[in-house]
């Protein structure tokens, strides 16, 4: 195969013709080379294409119907036929039976598609019927003989699972109906593809580390390999003499098993290769994160790793950076109108800024969280080493590290001195986490509340003045109708923290009384137009730590608005849904809520949603919901017959637009700095990673 032309699967042979899977689809092609032809046009994935034993007959597992079914069409050309209506996880072709029934393997009619049986499928429509081979997950049948080539059930291909050495690794079995014993159980590896090829049998295994072509004798002896690859051998097939697999992208044939070295096919696909033009993508479909600006005019949204900046009510979209094969993420909006986010143009990750600065972090491990301060001069980063990191002038400085997980909820103080942050205080990571304060001015970092809740999403009012945050610490036991047990599925509810020891909660009683309603509010009005120091006594944090008066629940995503703070109310309920009213009734929904300070009370502002965000000042929302965004009022319900108050984002105005080839590259890249970042050895176990990545 021409590089970059395709990547071919499942070959099978017969006499001048090879069939194979490529871009979705059945194709033909001459096995001396030259330019192949699609079979199929589908364009579902298809699977084991298997060549009648006259050759005038191609059988394959296709997804057309939506379950995989077993499909036969003419080699010369014409319409494909169904064979089966299994509606079953698997089903696939093995060959052909001596009486030109298709041999293929399915789940139909079992629980799991791990119970897999042998199938003869005639080709005029009549019920399939089970071959007496038990579980199996392939069969060869020995060609004039009695015999029969078993691989085990429950096995899955060795390229999927490289190495394994476990219970349901491939084995092979050999003999007649009623009695099969094993062969080559002396080998530690994982066996597939059972093929008999003249007197021999032949399989892939990786024994040895890398799956390659072997064969033997049936009764075990003279073993023999066939291949010598760098990656795996996948999906060996053959015509009786000749063996056809893929390998790295590349079809490969050895002409036989007496010493033939492995021939490299040259092919070319002769269709359009629809699938590799770049393409525009929707960007509500795609809608990444949100960022709104100070004002709640407009937001930065990520979508397929391109950054854009959306007017809520009219004027321009404009792309802010997006490029085929990069993936920007994390965008954030910064108070001078500029924007910055992490992007992986340069390989590891790198902060960028709308002005062409540049910082890398990525030496320091994959940024997972980005905050900024509000006066634009400090941004917060989180990454997946457990590590709070400060940028300012383009230098970076460590505040906090956890050897327990990636800590999260970066949040600075309206003046931009202070940063709050839940630290990881015990495996898992999901587990117990405390809150901790740095004074950004000499980086010295205190202990909010002690490591024995799970206390997240700390957030400072809009004047400065309190801490807000989420904390999982209410034990009230809920009895079990099924078993006799106790559980605690309602446990979380928002804190409040005074900074200040001198500052009343608000929560409490007030010495000049309580305001009567939302319309005597000028010190908070005040302090949303003047940001005050904020100002923090250290000594006795923990026990000014008071719960907001709203029931023990699921919440998430606390935020600070003008006047309260916010949050989503995520409903109790099963992940199957049978505890609905009726199988077509909605499942309950998160809902946004707000807490006024002044008036002590909870408001549903949004019935439904799947995500929010705030604007820099706390007056607007952007709410995400079905990839449809709006914006919201944060200080009241938004009127339905109020065109300003809630305000639809026309997202159609982002034009992206996804170049397949560059997105996969990235994707791959990515992906192999996650797996060389994640790995549990910081050596990798000697391998040579970068090697192994270019190869």
């Amino acid at each position: 195969m021409t590089a970059g032309e395709g990547y071919p699967r499942f070959p099978h042979i017969h006499g001048d013709l090879v069939t194979f899977v490529a871009e979705d689809d059945i194709w033909l092609a001459p096995v001396d080379g030259g330019r192949a032809w699609r079979l199929s046009a589908d364009r579902v994935p298809a699977s084991s294409p298997r060549f009648s034993p006259d050759g005038s007959l191609i059988a394959w597992s296709s997804t057309r119907a939506g379950t995989p079914e077993i499909q036969v069409a003419p080699v010369d050309g014409g319409p494909s036929r169904r064979l089966t209506h299994w509606g079953a996880a698997l089903a696939s072709v093995a060959g052909w039976t001596a009486d030109g029934e298709v041999l293929a393997v399915s789940s139909v009619g079992r629980r799991d598609r791990r119970h897999s049986a042998a199938f003869a499928v005639p080709l005029d429509g009549g019920r399939p019927r089970e071959l007496p081979y038990g579980l199996v997950s392939s069969a060869a049948p020995e060609p004039g003989g009695e015999r029969v080539l078993l691989l085990s059930a429950n096995s899955r291909e060795p390229a999927h699972w490289k190495r394994y050495r476990g219970g349901t690794a491939g084995k092979l079995w050999l003999g007649v109906v009623g009695g099969f014993a094993r062969v080559h159980a002396e080998l530690d590896g994982q066996l597939s593809a059972p093929m008999w090829v003249g007197e021999r049998i032949a399989f892939l295994s990786d024994h040895e580390g890398v799956n390659q072509l072997w064969s033997s004798l049936p009764d075990g002896s003279d073993l023999r390999r066939h291949s010598e690859h760098e990656s795996y051998a996948r999906n060996a097939t053959t015509d009786g003499s000749r063996v056809v697999y893929h390998s790295a992208g590349d079809l490969w044939l050895v002409p036989d098993l007496a010493g033939s070295a492995p021939r490299r096919l040259e092919l070319r696909l002769g269709g359009p290769a629809t699938g590799r033009q770049p393409y525009p993508v929707s960007a509500g479909r795609y809608l990444g994160a949100v960022s709104p600006d100070a004002e709640g005019r407009s937001s930065l949204v990520e979508v397929r790793g391109g950054i854009h900046r959306v007017t809520h009510r009219d004027g321009p979209a404009t792309e802010v950076s997006a490029a085929p094969g990069v993936r920007n993420r994390l965008p954030k909006a910064l108070p001078d109108g500029g924007s910055v986010w992490v992007t992986d143009a340069e390989g590891d990750d790198v902060l960028a800024f709308s002005d062409g600065r540049r910082v890398p972090v990525g030496q320091l491990g994959r940024v997972e969280e980005l905050a900024v301060a509000p006066d634009g001069g400090l941004i917060a980063l989180a990454n997946r080493e457990g590590m709070v990191l400060l940028v300012e002038a383009g230098q970076l400085r460590e505040l906090d590290r956890s050897q327990y997980g990636q800590c999260s909820g970066l949040a600075f103080s309206p003046d931009s001195r202070w940063l709050a942050w839940s630290h990881p205080s015990v495996f898992p990571d999901e587990g117990p986490a405390q809150l901790r304060l740095a004074s950004l001015a000499d980086g010295s970092v205190t202990e909010l509340t002690p490591p024995r809740f799970s206390d997240r999403s700390p957030v400072f009012s809009t004047d400065g003045k309190h801490l807000a945050f989420l904390s999982v610490r209410d034990f009230d036991p809920v009895y079990d109708q099924h078993t006799f047990d106790l559980s605690f599925p309602l446990a979380c509810r928002p804190y409040l923290l005074t900074l200040a020891a001198d500052t009343l909660s608000p929560f409490g009683p007030q010495p000049g009384g309580r305001p009567l309603g939302k319309a005597a509010q000028p010190e908070a009005e005040a302090d949303a137009e003047e940001a005050v120091a904020t100002r923090i006594d250290l000594e006795g944090l923990a026990d000014r730590i008071v719960p907001f008066p709203v029931p023990t629940g699921r919440y998430s995503s606390l935020r600070a608005v003008q006047g309260g703070v916010v949050w989503q109310h995520n409903p109790l309920a099963g992940p199957l849904g049978n505890g609905l009213a009726t199988p077509d009734a909605d499942r309950e929904r998160s809902s946004l809520e707000r807490f006024d300070f002044a008036t002590r009370r909870t408001e549903t502002l949004v019935e439904a949603l799947d995500w929010f965000e705030a604007s820099g000042d706390g007056s607007r929302l952007a709410v995400v919901d079905g990839g449809a965004l709006r914006i919201v009022p944060a200080d009241r319900k938004a009127a339905k017959d109020d065109p300003d108050d809630s305000v639809p984002v026309d997202l159609a105005r982002v034009r992206a637009t996804v170049d397949p080839v560059a997105e996969w590259t990235q994707m791959f890249d990515e992906t192999a700095r996650l797996m060389r970042d994640n790995f549990w050895r910081e050596d990798l176990g000697g391998a040579d990673w970068t090697g192994i990545q270019r190869r």
